[in-house]
């Protein structure tokens, strides 16, 4: 049986290395974008979103949208 402690942590850590290679490997992007309010969610900042598995679900779906050139 998975730990929900772990999963969240496990899945914190994949947000980063997807945010790091949507903003093609550069790391200190990457952070920056992490720590900035976003307005599609709802003004919160991703590092702050990663709260739970479902929101993790939501943000991951953000990065995607990054990944095909929407805002």
């Amino acid at each position: 049986m998975n730990d929900p402690a772990n999963t969240l942590k496990e899945q914190r850590a994949a947000i980063r290395s997807a945010a790091v290679e949507a903003f093609d490997d550069d790391a200190t992007l990457a952070e920056s974008w992490l720590n900035q309010s976003i307005e599609i969610l709802g003004n919160q900042r991703p590092v702050n979103f990663m709260d739970s598995l479902e929101r993790i679900r939501i943000l991951k779906g953000v990065i995607g949208r990054l990944e095909d050139g929407f805002p």
